[in-house]
């Protein structure tokens, strides 16, 4: 075995131990740069290899199998068979609000990127390193057997690999950020953000990943102040709670659950938010996610303590609020601001074969917005039937929301038709709400166009005011009934379908 390593490292982690150790197995060292100037200072035995960037040809030569080839400062440089090379870490820089696109050429490593490249390029004689957290494993195997098996070498050559790809392609998502994201191709390097307790189900393994050098904008950014370990549904959960709370500029409280709205409530106070949003349906409440977009205060963390919420998030909470939900025993408590909209945001479905890219729905009434009854809505019935179209938004299609008093009453989704909405959410009203005692008006949202016969079973469900896309060969046929049951209506000329 050819006993020769060359180290080149920007994170220093454990590279002082790798080197002492090879050392000790007999390994002739070679290094450069800042490397080479610590290994110097921990008394460890190395030769310099000196060269004039972005290149090390010396380097690359030699891993190449170049005979008898110099640095430039006079080293003769042999083929290595263990490299040691990782590069700056660019995701942390773009990911800074401060950064700006004309530094990104200072930051990106061509030398160590040119050493990773060709070492592992020759995977079948170069053990190739590139994460600390491997050094220790091949120092052991290398002092038991003296080399490493030919599969252990493509997989510490895959690393690198992946390593690689996921940098070129942080820096190719951060140059492409005016381009469009449905091209011929596609790049993505993902992050880990942490290791979730369970997927979907308890048998199936789960992360959190974030786009690498995204300036965290969504539940990447979100701080858990308390509370047990999150599993792939409680973050699904947050998601539809979080986003649609944001939706709202008035306060509001959404509960979610199963990464649909159970209830919804907007109010002058949290605490009635909260209280107006679990009243719409306790039952698919329990055990969900409450979303504020506004901060918690003490009287709403009270409400909070007398149900069975698993989660709540809010920008932010009151000191005394705070520590009444962090008593709460198995309460996941999160602080997460409001979210700038991102227009490169898309949404990823995996499919055989391959995964479905789409641009994500920012779309909220659209620019078409128009009465095609003659009564108009009244203010009262205008602000329901917002927050009721806002809801229909974030239920699976076909959805459909009934509210009135800028609360949510009844939410179906799911079914395969409007009209099956339509009856669930009606047989839902009854169900959870038999004396419908509401003074105010019960309007509607369904997130497709409405067929006649599906408007005449929420009109005489008690509904008086209907808001749909609209688009359907009997709009005007559900306009003109509306005038004949004196209810008003609006379309987007926008839906909403969410699969």
């Amino acid at each position: 075995m050819n006993k020769t390593a060359y180290l080149s490292v920007y994170d220093k982690t454990g590279i002082v131990d790798l080197a002492r150790g090879l050392d000790g197995l007999g390994f002739e060292i070679y290094s450069s740069g800042s490397t080479f100037k610590l290994l110097k200072e921990s008394g460890i035995d190395a030769e310099e290899i000196r060269y004039s960037p972005p290149v090390p040809v010396s380097v690359l030569k030699a891993i190449s199998g170049f005979p008898a080839v110099l640095s430039e400062n006079g080293v003769e440089v042999p083929k290595p068979y263990l490299v040691a090379a990782n590069l700056y870490p660019i995701a942390n820089i773009v990911g800074q609000e401060e950064f700006a696109v004309e530094e990104l050429a200072d930051y990106l490593d061509q030398a160590n990127a040119s050493v990773l490249r060709a070492a592992a390029r020759d995977f079948e004689n170069i053990i190739t390193l590139c994460r600390p957290e491997d050094y220790g494993p091949v120092l052991e195997t290398l002092g038991e057997a003296g080399g490493l098996e030919p599969e252990k070498k493509r997989q510490l050559s895959a690393k690198a690999w992946q390593y690689m790809a996921a940098y070129e392609a942080t820096v190719a998502q951060y140059l492409s950020e005016t381009r469009d994201l449905l091209g011929e191709e596609v790049v993505m390097s993902l992050k880990k953000v942490m290791d979730l307790s369970y997927g979907e189900n308890r048998h199936q393994k789960a992360a959190f990943y974030a786009l690498s050098g995204a300036r965290p904008r969504g539940l990447n950014s979100a701080r858990i102040l308390s509370g047990g370990q999150f599993n792939l549904n409680h973050y699904l959960d947050l998601n539809t709670a979080f986003e649609l709370a944001a939706e709202f500029e008035e306060p509001v409280c959404v509960i979610s659950k199963h990464a649909r709205p159970a209830g919804v409530c907007a109010a002058a106070k949290p605490v009635d938010c909260f209280r107006g949003a679990f009243k719409a349906d306790p039952a698919g409440s329990a055990g969900g996610t409450a979303a504020f977009n506004r901060a918690v205060d003490e009287e709403t963390a009270l409400a909070l303590k007398e149900v069975f919420i698993e989660s709540v998030v809010a920008p932010d909470y009151g000191k005394e609020a705070l520590a009444l939900l962090r008593a709460k025993e198995g309460l996941r408590v999160i602080a997460l601001p409001a979210p700038v909209l991102s227009p490169r945001e898309v949404e990823l479905y995996s499919v055989s074969g391959g995964l479905l890219v789409e641009i994500k729905d920012q779309e909220v009434l659209g620019s078409g917005l128009q009465c095609v009854t003659r009564r108009k809505p009244s203010d009262e019935e205008l602000r329901s039937l917002k927050l009721a179209w806002k809801i229909s938004k974030y239920a699976k299609t076909y959805a459909v929301a009934l509210a009135s008093g800028g609360a949510s009453v009844s939410v179906s989704a799911g079914e395969s038709s409007t009209y099956d909405a339509v009856l669930g959410a009606v047989a839902k009203l009854r169900e959870k709400h038999p004396i419908f005692g509401n003074k105010a008006p019960l309007v509607m949202a369904c997130d497709a166009a409405l067929p006649l016969k599906t408007l005449e079973v929420a009109l005489l469900a008690g509904v008086n005011a209907v808001i749909q896309p609209g688009g359907w060969r009997e709009d005007l046929l559900c306009a003109q009934f509306c005038d004949l049951k004196n209810a008003a209506m609006l379309l987007t000329g926008v839906r909403h379908f969410k699969h």
